[in-house]
């Protein structure tokens, strides 16, 4: 029987002897994009006829194309074809029923990174980053928030309230604790907690994204070294003339130094505005409203309970309708896009957003959309592509992995059929993402998006449990049933219907198995309860509650 030196001797000898295993396969898992065109997202130029060499997730080498190839690699043949980095969608909120509703979509759609900023449960977040990160779940590099600070009264009941200068220090402590990677913040932050948050979230080597406070400038949130503004937010204290879509140059080029001095992005997410042009045009053609929002072969892809939630805003947006409002927000709209173009010309740096998913836009599809507009409104191609990959790397200081085609970053690729600088909507046009150490060629992809349709093919709108999940989120589901007292007693068969949505003994019973799997045990115990004062004989109700 060994001593417990000789034990500990052993044990370090065979750890030894499998960590080279294990590295020894791994250097030995390569991948070779052969005679590929590689376009360099920092300086515009194309490599063409490249030989790209990938091992353990990284970029191992770039040289000119051979004619022959190590045998042992696996090779795929990029003749014609282009690579560019993957995209990052730099503002969502991922809110969802469970990850595989959304997180493959953005794969699928080449977005092979996120930054999600703040709502859905931190802890759940930083599960599914481990699963990601160990091929477990399909889905893109998260980089979180974990939560979104307000000030007093938060919107969200999931936000951290500050409102006090002496709360900031230990609400960014347990924050930094918990592994949150950005500080999020609103706008109903008191000025003077605002500016001292981001000073003090710097220090923990945090960086901070944010609406910025109610009457502020962007030069004043720049000023503080804010590192990302979001929406644009106070671009209208900004100009003097923004009521009636003027700024003079002295204005522009003063608000493009003040936000490039201080390294301060502007992540527009103006895609937003495509659902406020279908608003205008349903008002305008009622009868066409459901053409316009009901039926775009695109929306298959979204669950069910985002279709409901967009569905309910959208009619409640629809009775309050007024024709100049919407015509101003057309006239606003251009104006946003002149204003994002003149300060990229003047190297303002943009972070392609979608604030997915907000209604109507659609999970990994919408960055595509927002890059569409950015050259719409008169942006070089190279400036918006550069706002879905180099910036994302610089925003994070992470330029060396993230964001570009070059030795040592990470191999979160897209190779391209058409190149994306001579159009943007070339970005669709993908052949093969390459992710994690994991290719997705075109079958792969087109894979995914059928999973995703089988999976979403059981659900409706209508189904009680997507009808009420995104109230369900954001307000917790005793407050949901508050709102439904006829439904707080038995129903006389196994199914209710109204003419917003249906009701059946699975429906709860599903979100109580949502809510589970999503750390939320209290919730989903209520859930149980509320189907059995529905349906009290429902067996599958009652074992699921007699197993908490």
């Amino acid at each position: 029987m060994p001593n417990t030196s000789q034990s500990l001797f052993l044990f370090a000898c065979f750890i030894s002897t499998v960590s080279f295993l294990i590295n020894a396969q791994e250097e030995s898992t390569q991948l070779t994009l052969s005679n590929i065109n590689v376009v360099d997202v920092k300086t515009g130029d194309i490599k063409f006829n490249q030989d790209v060499l990938i091992a353990n997730s990284r970029i191992k080498a770039i040289e000119p194309h051979q004619s022959v190839i190590n045998s042992s690699n696996e090779t795929i043949d990029g003749k014609g074809k282009y690579l560019i980095p993957g995209l990052w969608d730099m503002h969502t909120h991922i809110r969802s029923y469970t990850a595989q509703d959304n997180l493959p979509m953005f794969i699928a759609n080449g977005i092979t990174g996120i930054r999600d900023l703040g709502i859905t449960n931190h802890e759940l977040v930083k599960r599914w980053q481990a699963q990601i990160e160990a091929k477990e779940l399909i889905g893109p590099r998260i980089v979180s928030s974990a939560v979104i600070i307000e000030g007093a009264s938060p919107r969200f009941p999931s936000s951290i309230s500050i409102s006090q200068l002496e709360q900031i220090k230990p609400e960014i402590d347990s924050l930094a604790s918990q592994g949150a990677e950005i500080i999020k913040l609103f706008q109903n932050i008191p000025a003077d907690v605002f500016k001292e948050i981001v000073e003090y979230a710097h220090k923990k080597g945090l960086k901070t994204s944010g609406h910025i406070p109610t009457g502020w400038s962007q030069i004043q949130a720049a000023e503080i070294n804010l590192d990302s503004i979001e929406h644009l937010f106070g671009i209208s204290n900004t100009f003097e003339k923004y009521d009636t879509y003027q700024f003079s140059k002295n204005e522009i080029d003063r608000l493009a130094q003040t936000l490039t001095q201080n390294n301060t992005f502007q992540s527009p997410t103006i895609v937003g505005y495509q659902y406020r042009e279908k608003l205008y045009r349903a008002a305008l053609e009622p009868s066409k409203k459901n053409i316009i929002f009901d039926r775009a072969e695109e929306y298959a892809y979204t669950p069910a309970y985002f279709r409901a939630w967009w569905k309910s805003i959208k009619d409640r947006a629809l009775s309050n309708y007024d024709v100049s409002n919407f015509e101003n927000q057309q006239k606003r709209f251009k104006f946003h896009q002149k204003i994002l173009t003149e300060l990229s010309q003047r190297g303002v740096k943009m972070l392609a957003g979608t604030d997915t998913p907000n209604p109507y836009l659609v999970l990994g599809s919408s960055l595509h959309d927002e890059l569409s507009l950015y050259v719409q409104g008169g942006m070089s191609t190279l400036e918006a592509l550069r706002s879905a990959t180099l910036y994302p790397g610089e925003y994070f200081d992470e330029a060396s992995l993230i964001g570009q085609v070059k030795v040592g970053a990470y191999a979160d690729l897209l190779i391209l059929n058409k190149n994306p600088l001579q159009n943007i909507t070339h970005t669709r046009s993908i052949d093969t993402v390459i992710t994690n150490g994991t290719r997705y060629d075109k079958k792969s992809l087109q894979d995914i998006k059928r999973q995703q349709l089988k999976s979403l093919a059981d659900y409706t709108p209508r189904d009680f449990d997507q009808y009420i999940y995104m109230d369900v989120r954001r307000n917790g589901i005793k407050a949901v049933q508050a709102k439904y007292p006829l439904l707080n007693k038995t129903v006389n068969s196994d199914l209710a219907e109204t003419d917003n949505y249906i009701i059946k003994p699975e429906h709860l019973l599903r979100l109580a198995k949502a809510l589970k799997g999503g750390l939320q045990q209290e919730q989903a115990q209520i859930a149980l309860a509320w189907n059995l004062l529905m349906f009290p004989n429902h067996v599958a109700t009652q074992k699921a509650l007699a197993d908490f």
